[in-house]
C-alpha cells in the first residue's frame, strides 16, 4: 500500500490536470461577459442525461444516437443515455456560467462524461412553462481545444442568441415551417436557416446536382436534405 499511494496520487493528478488552451484571462472574460444572460436557442435540441451524469440535463442538436464525445477503452463511441424529448429553437434559458475543463472543473467532473469539453450551465428562465424542472443544470457542449477567445465566442454564438432574436425570426416563418422547427422534422419548402434550425449543423456540406440543376446537400449521419435553389426539395 505505502508503494502503491504514491503511484495513485499520481494517476489522480494527472487526470485531473487542466485540459484547456485557453489563457485564463480569456476565459476569466468569457465567463464574466456571459453569466447571468437570458438568451435563445438557436436550434431545437434533445434533451435527456449527460451520459452516466443523471442530476445535469444534456442539450443536443443532434440526436443522442448519433452523437459521441467519449470513447471506451477500445476507442469504440459512447453514446449519451435516455434521450426524454425535444425542447424547440427559441425557448429561453439563462446562462448560469461557462465552465472550462481547468484543474477545479477536471477533478468534479465524472470520468464518464465530456470532461475534456467546455460546459455551458444553462438554467431556467422564471416564467419557464413546459420544460422538465427536475434537474437545476442544462448543458450545453462547446468544442475542445479552442485557443481563441474569438473562437469560444463563436461556438457559443453558433448555439445561443439573444434574448428575443430566435422568437422574432420563428414569427416571420410559414408555420407548417414554425411546426417543423419545434419537432425536428424536415418540410418541403424549408430554407437552410430553418432546416439548421430544426435539424442542427450538419455534419457536411456538400454540391451536387438533382434534375440537371446545382444542388446544395446537408449531410446527417441519419440522412441527407437537399435544397434546390435554397429551399429543401
Amino acid at each position: 500500500m505505502i508503494r502503491t499511494l504514491p503511484l495513485l496520487l499520481l494517476f489522480v493528478h494527472v487526470a485531473c490536470a487542466a485540459q484547456t488552451r485557453l489563457a485564463e484571462p480569456a476565459r476569466i472574460a468569457i465567463e464574466a461577459r456571459h453569466a447571468g444572460r437570458t438568451v435563445e436557442l438557436r436550434q431545437s435540441c434533445y434533451y435527456g442525461d449527460l451520459y452516466d451524469d443523471n442530476k445535469k440535463w444534456l442539450l443536443s442538436p443532434q440526436p443522442f444516437a448519433e452523437v459521441s464525445h467519449i470513447v471506451d477503452l477500445d476507442g469504440a463511441p459512447i453514446h449519451p443515455r435516455n434521450q426524454r424529448g425535444i425542447i424547440p429553437a427559441g425557448t429561453r434559458f439563462v446562462i448560469q456560467r461557462i465552465e472550462f475543463p481547468d484543474v477545479y472543473a477536471m477533478g468534479m467532473r465524472m470520468l464518464t462524461t465530456p470532461r475534456y469539453n467546455p460546459w455551458i450551465y444553462l438554467g431556467l428562465t422564471p416564467d419557464a412553462a413546459g420544460l422538465p424542472t427536475e434537474r437545476t443544470h442544462f448543458i450545453l457542449l462547446l468544442p475542445m481545444d479552442q485557443e481563441r477567445e474569438a473562437e469560444v465566442e463563436a461556438s457559443i454564438a453558433e448555439l445561443l442568441a439573444a434574448e428575443g432574436e430566435v422568437t422574432a425570426w420563428l414569427a416571420t416563418r410559414a408555420p407548417t415551417v414554425q411546426v417543423a422547427i419545434k419537432h425536428k422534422q424536415l418540410v418541403e419548402g424549408m430554407e437552410q436557416a430553418d432546416l439548421v434550425a430544426a435539424m442542427g449543423p450538419p455534419a457536411k456540406w456538400y454540391n451536387d446536382r438533382l434534375d440537371d440543376r446545382p444542388a446544395q446537400v446537408a449531410w446527417y449521419p441519419g440522412g441527407e436534405a437537399w435544397l434546390v435553389d435554397g429551399r429543401v426539395v
